[in-house]
């Protein structure tokens, strides 16, 4: 036998199968990766509500925590944790804007001696921006403080004042003096005008009206501030905002890891009826 017959007797090479071609293999190449960094997405580091550096699946799994003791304390029928409606937030923001504003507007134009007949000029500057100022100013101070109080609620969202610290209650002694102050001067003012203006008779009345919606809306800043939530949900919100990114990542990498594997999938039966 020649070798030009041992040649022609030698089996010819096999096509690979279509599955097994470039394309499906960077197709499988390309899902093994997006599984690989699916996988690896948990293994991110965020910064926990205290400052704690953490995995995403730690800060995941605390969260997770924190919300099942959220619920089973709802269940037992705490209000600990409710959160302040949308509407009650709006309610107190307009309350500070369109009636405390005006009003300290109103006393300190009258302490600088605004003319409001032609009111431009540097008094009425200086009156805006102290209005401003002690208008936004107190309203901060009250809404922190209640923020700062929620610690001490208890599970009928009622201020427990037997298990205050003495830092505690000094702050809340604050908060009363701010709001009575703001209360003593409306009425001391109103009432200086109401008299000069010759309505004696309504003087006693404005004032007091003035006093008390200044007083119930200072006292409305603290108490849905104070309302609003806990701490727990304080944490939980922070480790869910922290968690959510990486989870996104995760769910996108699972989907295009799937939509890939179906085309390979696909690929791999569209050869195999080629070879039939």
């Amino acid at each position: 036998m020649t070798s030009t017959d041992q040649t022609r007797n030698l089996p010819l090479p096999q096509p690979r199968p279509r599955a097994e071609t470039p394309a499906g293999d960077l197709l499988l190449a390309r899902v093994q990766e997006l599984n690989y960094r699916s996988a690896r997405a948990m293994d991110g580091h965020v910064v926990g509500p205290h400052g704690q550096n953490l995995t995403v699946g730690e800060a995941q799994a605390r969260a997770e925590l924190i919300d099942r003791l959220i619920e089973l304390e709802q269940l037992r029928g705490s209000l600990r944790h409710r959160r302040v409606g949308r509407v009650t937030r709006v309610l107190t923001l307009l309350t500070v804007t369109v009636v405390d504003l005006p009003i300290m507007l109103w006393l300190a134009s009258s302490v600088f001696n605004v003319d409001w007949s032609d009111p431009l000029g540097l008094p009425l500057a200086i009156s805006i921006v102290i209005s401003v100022l002690a208008t936004g100013g107190a309203a901060t101070a009250l809404h922190h403080l209640g923020h700062n109080q929620r610690q001490h609620k208890n599970a009928k969202r009622q201020l427990d004042w037997a298990k205050l610290s003495a830092g505690s209650k000094l702050s809340l002694v604050t908060v009363g003096l701010l709001v009575g102050l703001m209360g003593v001067v409306m009425f001391v003012r109103v009432y200086t005008e109401g008299v000069l203006s010759g309505m004696n008779d309504l003087a006693v009345l404005m004032a007091v009206l003035v006093a008390l919606v200044m007083v119930v809306s200072a006292t409305l800043v603290f108490w849905t501030a104070f309302r609003d939530g806990s701490l727990e949900q304080d944490d939980l919100r922070h480790y869910s905002d922290a968690v959510r990114p990486f989870l996104a990542a995760k769910r996108e990498y699972e989907d295009q890891a799937h939509e890939l594997s179906c085309q390979y999938d696909l690929l791999r039966r569209q050869a195999g009826r080629a070879e039939e």
